[in-house]
């Protein structure tokens, strides 16, 4: 049965399909998940080693470069993106993962297994490690800052301990993290002159307390009823059974204790990094969400949880939310929801504009429906609700009108003609189905291939042609199936019948268009050089405005935050750069635009942002996330504290950033060098730092292995220390007994555990001069011996830092932009550095934005050409033609001057949101030349003469090719008023590229289409010239690509076989 006849006969179960349809859209809306931006998978994981001691050249020898061998030997390492960071004691390997691992799980376990049989078979004694850690998490959903200076840490360790507890309750909570909580330890602090004069060793009074402090079993006694346990007292209850215990007797009987050796402390152990909020000691609570839930709903059950919360909390405790992307998605859903509400009111405007009352308000019916539809299935498919999903509607919104205009304009045709409504409504779809399909299909084709796209970019936009691809296809039913019934009971007469014309004495604004374009359309096909040069012209002048156009791949995300990251010189306690951050704190504080602020020192935050990378953690680093009164306010506050914060911690380089949209970036521009000599490297690097600053527009030039740092070096006369009893090993470990604190038991009060540990006194662990002075004690003798008399101790400056990328020693100079987009700031950078005489061996290549795009313009254009080729056959089936096709895509590119003039006219530079504008497009235009091409071969098929054919098409098409068309563009207008760095661009290049590609395909395609087909002869030099420059004319606009003179050689010994 034909389904368009069936939906005629019975309009009630087409009614309750709609209703139901909508019902079920409209709960979707209200129910499905929703998030700020798309859940973008983390493949990155860091493989971390620690051997106390060593220089950062000796970890790199003994550690990293083992590992690394073994690393890359394992399927499946991206070894591009995988580099290792070798540090004084410790080391780091960012490993990422190849984007076809499918189980990533499989991977890190295989890792996991390596990095354990090379710790057992190749790395030196003394390394702990390699530890493999991949479980890096979800985007933080809330970041609860806990503070108040009048607690201390153990009281804010308990209160938010019970707030724990109140949000793991939730039902969609999935993980709840403490951060930066302090530990409480007691100290054993002793001096050597009282240990001497009662000749105890520091090691009897580590026995004494680990003896002790122990848990035994003691059996149990049988009794008439049961077996009750013995239980003998041993584990320390109180801090001054500590202080009792007896380490030894003296010569006269006497028992010594700890309390006659040492000061027993209770304090916090010392701090390798922390937290504060608003100036206020802090700890934070990390809440990640489970998948499939909604997170407005979400955080308002947490908001809930607090509150109740709230009365068994003291009135001066603060909570402050750092991050809350329940309220950032509330406010960005709102306002995306706002700017689709505007779209949909713009398109259903511009269709009732258009055209009659009665006939706008059948196609627009088609917009509620086939939204809510989308909806529906966009829940069914697990498709978020996010900033990506919600834009593809925006794109998608004055497409989803286009098909129903379609057919209500065919049926007001029929009608016209003297066909009877009932007819002329199963007429109206059944004639055009395949026409139409086929339209809809190439557009869905235009936007699919970027389902190819992988990596971060891949992920984040994956929602993006789904909801094109439900929302089309749902259109497309909608327009068979409702719009003839709609049309059947609503439209009872034509445009042209005799009471319409006695009615309408004025011509509309569309009709004035179509006696224009009659006029027009007549002059092209008598002057058809003309016509056709004029649209090769367009293509060349599109492509060469947009290669003017600046370039950006991805924008600053509009937030209410930005990022304060300070870095002290290599080597800097952690106290220095607390001084630092307090000194930034008090001009964020008298800052009105500034609501919060949370500082952490010696660490970064939690992943927070889908792509801020956390840094690893040092005391000479801190960062700040700050939240400001609005978005808006954000860039122009970044830019007015630069040099405020620069001046009060001239120390530190102070670096402010914008939260930024896209893939991971540790800077905007990133010149690397590769090579094998530390000092050659750094002095290119220095060249290379020297010639960022003096570019104009260049921002936080640094680079990535930071400054030399100093170590105190102690060379043991091992001689003189062996006789003595002394090896390297114990002199080692008494050095950091004393000035770190050496372990010694674990004090538990109730589930808290205490640690133990002995030290020396502060005043003797100050200075330089205290390692000198220090005594250490014979293992043999138990006689103190000065350290200078066993050892020199001298200050070596080393490489802070030693960085390897793929396994090659890399230094990465990094910057930022200020001023010019990062594309012009690296174009000037990389015209010198390409010229750098560098030694053999050496190489310069180039990371950061210009890797970024290269890594996804390239399959973006091969998702073009998938698109095209798809399109094509498409279009194949349809015409059962291969000329037609062509004719048909020559439509394409006509369709870059618009979008380039758009570019220019709005501001926006060219990035990846353009780029997939402009891909987009091609469907579109596609749809429009189909319209044209389909309408000739029918007039053809009745005798008609094609040129005359042609000139109909255009004069009897114009209609819905414009309406169609200005749906499409107006719905995407809200996009672009709304200012968005992020998806302002693709809208530009949709609405200005339509417009401007009907104009010309309305001309250009019915003259290309008689020229090509005239006298069924083959093309003559002219238009198949035309043709090949109009079909192919997308890839005037690819962007250039620059080869060094090695690059091109290996090209052309590749490719060229006379080079060979």
């Amino acid at each position: 049965m034909n389904l368009v006849r069936a939906s005629l006969r019975y309009p009630q179960v087409t009614i309750a399909l709609t209703i139901m349809l909508v019902a079920c859209g409209a709960y979707a809306l209200l129910r499905m998940p929703r998030r700020e931006d798309p859940k973008i998978h983390v493949r990155t994981g860091v493989v971390a080693a620690f051997y106390p001691g060593a220089s950062a050249a000796e970890i790199e020898n003994q550690v990293t470069q083992k590992v690394e061998r073994r690393l890359f030997k394992i399927e499946g390492v991206r070894r591009g993106k995988t580099y290792s960071t070798s540090m004084n004691g410790s080391m780091f390997i960012n490993v990422e993962v190849e984007d076809n691992v499918e189980d990533t799980e499989k991977f890190w376990s295989k890792l996991r297994l390596d990095m354990a049989e090379l710790k057992a078979t190749e790395l030196p004694d003394g390394v702990m490690g390699p530890v493999v850690d991949y479980d890096f998490g979800d985007t933080v959903a809330v970041l609860i800052a806990i503070h108040g200076d009048r607690y201390n840490y153990r009281e804010l360790t308990d209160y938010s301990e019970r707030i724990e507890a109140a949000i793991r309750r939730l039902r969609a909570v999935s993980k709840v993290k403490r951060i930066d909580e302090q530990k409480e330890q007691i100290e054993v602090v002793g001096s050597l002159d009282r240990l001497s004069q009662y000749s105890v060793t520091p090691e009897q009074i580590t026995k004494a307390l680990d003896g002790r402090n122990m848990i035994h079993y003691a059996g149990a006694v049988p009794t008439e009823h049961g077996k009750p346990p013995i239980q003998s007292t041993g584990a320390f209850q109180t801090e001054e059974q500590i202080r009792r215990v007896m380490v030894d007797v003296t010569r006269a009987g006497q028992p010594v204790y700890v309390a006659d050796l040492a000061d027993v402390q209770r304090m916090y152990k010392d701090p390798t990094q922390y937290a504060r909020s608003r100036g206020e000691r802090a700890i934070l609570l990390s809440v990640e969400m489970q998948e499939g839930h909604n997170i407005v709903d979400f955080g308002k059950d947490l908001h809930a949880a607090l509150d109740g919360l709230r009365p068994l909390l003291p009135p001066d405790l603060k909570l402050d939310f750092a991050a809350d992307q329940p309220k950032v998605v509330a406010q960005r859903v709102h306002d995306f929801i706002r700017e689709f509400g505007t779209a949909i009111a713009s398109v259903i405007l511009v269709t009732v504009l258009l055209l009659p009352f009665r006939v706008a308000l059948v196609s627009a019916v088609a917009i509620p429906v086939t939204i809510a539809a989308t909806f529906g299935l966009l829940n069914a498919f697990g498709i978020e609700l996010h900033q990506v999903s919600i834009a593809a509607l925006i794109v998608v919104l004055g497409m989803v009108v286009d098909d129903a205009i379609v057919i209500a304009d065919n049926y007001i045709e029929l009608l016209d003609h003297g066909v009877d409504r009932e007819t002329a409504a199963w007429r109206s779809a059944s004639e055009l189905a395949i026409p139409v399909l086929t339209a809809t299909l190439t557009i869905i084709c235009s936007f699919l291939p970027f389902l190819m796209l992988s990596g971060t970019t891949g992920e984040f936009i994956r929602a993006l042609p789904l909801t094109v691809a439900i929302a089309l296809s749902t259109s497309f039913i909608v327009a068979m199936l409702l719009t003839p019934m709609l049309c059947h009971f609503f439209i009872h007469k034509g445009l042209h019948s005799a009471e319409n014309a006695v009615a309408k004495q004025r011509r509309s604004p569309l009709e004035l268009m179509q006696v224009g374009y009659n006029k027009v359309i007549v002059v092209a096909m008598r002057c058809k050089p003309v016509a056709l040069a004029a649209g090769v012209a367009a293509v060349i002048a599109g492509a060469l405005v947009l290669k003017q156009i600046p370039q950006r791949f991805f924008p600053f995300a509009e937030r209410d935050q930005f990022v304060v990251d300070v870095w002290l010189p290599e080597g800097w306690k952690i106290e220095s750069t607390d001084a630092a951050v307090r000194r930034i704190e008090t001009v964020l504080q008298h800052e009105k635009h500034v609501v919060n602020y949370t500082s952490f020192i010696g660490s970064s935050a939690p992943r927070f942002y889908y792509n801020v990378n956390p840094q690893l953690p040092d005391k000479n680093y801190a960062q700040l996330l700050v939240a400001t009164t609005s978005a808006e306010d954000t860039p122009k506050l970044v830019e007015a504290l630069r040099p405020k914060l620069a001046q009060a911690a001239p120390e530190a380089r102070v670096f402010l950033r914008e939260l930024q949209q896209g893939p991971v970036q540790e800077g905007a521009i990133e010149v690397r060098l590769t090579g094998d000599d530390d000092r050659v490297l750094q002095y290119w690097g220095n060249q290379v730092s020297t010639l960022l600053q003096q570019t104009p527009g260049s921002l936080d030039v640094h680079n990535d292995w930071r400054e030399a740092a100093y170590r105190l070096k102690v060379n043991v006369r091992e001689e003189v220390a062996n006789r003595l009893g002394f090896t390297n090993a114990n002199i080692g470990q008494e050095l950091a007994g004393g000035f770190e604190g050496a372990p010694v038991t674990t004090y538990w009060e109730g589930d808290r555990d205490v640690a133990v540990a002995l030290r020396l006194a502060p005043a003797l662990r100050r200075n330089f001069q205290n390692v000198s002075d220090m005594y250490v004690i014979s293992p043999v003798t138990g006689a103190r011996v000065p350290l200078d008399s066993i050892a020199t101790v001298s200050a070596v400056w080393d490489p802070g830092r030693i960085v390897r990328r793929n396994g090659v020693r890399t230094l990465t100079v990094r910057s930022w932009s200020e001023g010019l987009l990062p594309s012009q700031v690296f174009e000037r950078v990389k015209a010198k550095t390409d010229v750098l005489p560098l030694p053999a061996g050496y190489r310069v290549w180039y990371g950061g934005e210009y890797e970024n795009q290269n890594d996804t313009f390239p399959e973006m254009v091969k998702a073009l050409l998938v698109s095209c080729i798809a399109i094509f056959l498409i279009l194949m089936f349809q015409f059962r033609s291969v000329v037609d096709p062509l004719v048909i895509m020559a439509a394409i590119p006509l369709g870059l001057l618009g979008a380039s003039v758009g570019f220019v006219i709005t501001g926006n530079p060219f990035g990846f949101t353009g780029f997939l504008g402009i891909v987009s497009l091609g469907g579109v235009v596609v749809r429009n030349a189909i319209i044209l091409v389909d309408y000739i071969r029918e007039r053809m098929k009745e005798g008609i003469e094609i040129e005359a054919a042609a000139v109909e098409a255009g004069e009897r098409r114009l209609r819905p090719i414009f309406l169609t068309t200005m749906a499409a563009a107006v719905g995407v207008t809200p996009m672009i008023l709304s200012g968005s760095s992020m998806w302002s661009p693709l809208g530009s290049a949709i609405a200005f590229g339509l417009v401007g590609s009907m104009f010309f395909t309305l001309i250009v395609i019915p003259v290309l289409y008689v020229v090509i087909h005239k006298r069924d002869s083959r093309p003559g030099p002219i238009p198949a010239a035309a043709l090949v420059i109009l079909a192919c004319g997308a890839a005037l606009h690819a962007q250039p690509r620059t080869l060094t003179l090695e690059e091109a050689v290996s090209l052309a010994t590749q490719h060229n076989s006379t080079v060979k």
